[in-house]
């Protein structure tokens, strides 16, 4: 009976609360074919994170505002092209995205409506998106010839580059910004040594540059882009890649309530995810009995946190936990290893 009534409990707590992820892959210019493996991708992600995620193709899940409020996530993965949504579907993400919805975007999301500043063809339909975004690759070149194996150095502190090493040597298409558009307010994390372009020479455009970073908006929107994601081996058999994507994901994630799970709008577990450590701001005093359970309601761990408000969560499994406090307050937790 006991284990009935965590178990309900923790539907309420878990499962309503599990976050929707929108995968959006539709082009109009070139396709990568990453369509399927990034799928796949992300659905393993969701899946360690407590989230679900759908497929879109179409743009049809833009048409109606009330479908597109249902996600906390949207990715555009290898989008390209300035014809992908309608005015009204584009109109619709914005109300979205202003009303806190996070946006990721995976390498040709910078080639998806070009900023009319940037150089080229087919620019300026959207700019709203290239500023959301952070950028629209410059064209001729685009990027460097091939994929090639440059270093690339971990910038500042961020939780998509937490299980990264420094630096992180990787074959890529990478790609140019100089004669694109590059956002003001990109907070970079990682950046590529100087690359040979095309021609065989070193350009300017080919000096180091970012190759992902982040944006918090002003409404408590997040905003993650990476130009990595070229080759369908990246979702496929690139466990560096992998983590990146699962670890900015999260942090995206963690920006919406379904990741900061508050039953008094209080209890909060930082960070979250987390490969371990946390510290849990809001108790309500010292030595507060901590007690975790796993998604069938049984119990875990049981310990008193002795007047401080930070364990580690190691010795779980990767997976998504809840954390009751005295018995009454409750919190979610991914472990993400």
């Amino acid at each position: 009976m006991r284990s009935l009534l965590v178990s309900a409990w923790l539907l309420g707590t878990v499962a309503s609360a599990q976050p929707r992820i929108l995968h959006f892959t539709r082009t109009s210019g070139y396709d990568h074919g990453t369509r399927a493996v990034s799928f796949a991708l992300f659905q393993s992600i969701a899946q360690e994170l407590g989230a679900a995620v759908d497929d879109d193709a179409t743009g049809d899940s833009f048409s109606d505002p009330v479908t597109l409020a249902e996600y906390h996530v949207i990715i555009f993965g290898n989008t390209s092209g300035n014809a992908i949504l309608s005015a009204q579907q584009r109109a619709n993400f914005e109300e979205w995205v202003a009303n806190g919805g996070h946006v990721m975007g995976i390498h040709a999301a910078s080639d998806t409506y070009r900023h009319s500043t940037a150089n080229g063809g087919n620019t300026g339909t959207w700019d709203f998106y290239a500023e959301l975004i952070g950028a629209s690759v410059q064209e001729s070149p685009n990027h460097v010839a091939g994929t090639p194996e440059y270093a690339m150095e971990l910038i500042g502190a961020h939780a998509s580059t937490v299980n990264l090493p420094d630096p992180w040597v990787k074959n890529e298409e990478y790609y140019y910004w100089e004669g694109g558009y590059y956002g003001p307010d990109n907070v970079e994390v990682l950046r590529v040594e100087q690359t040979v372009g095309p021609n065989g020479q070193v350009n300017s455009y080919d000096a180091p540059r970012p190759m992902s970073w982040y944006r918090m908006l002003p409404n408590g929107s997040r905003v993650f882009y990476t130009a990595l994601g070229h080759a369908a081996e990246n979702y496929t058999s690139d466990a560096l890649f992998r983590a990146h994507i699962r670890d900015a994901l999260g942090w995206l994630m963690e920006g919406s309530m379904g990741m900061n799970e508050r039953t008094d709008g209080q209890l909060r577990i930082l960070p979250n995810p987390t490969c371990g450590p946390i510290r849990i701001d809001g108790l309500s005093g010292p030595n507060a009995v901590i007690e975790v359970f796993d998604g069938m309601g049984h119990l875990l761990h049981q310990s008193q946190l002795a007047g401080n408000s930070g364990m580690d969560m190691g010795f779980l499994d990767t997976g998504v936990y809840c954390i009751r406090i005295d018995g009454a307050r409750a919190a979610r937790v991914v472990i993400a290893k």
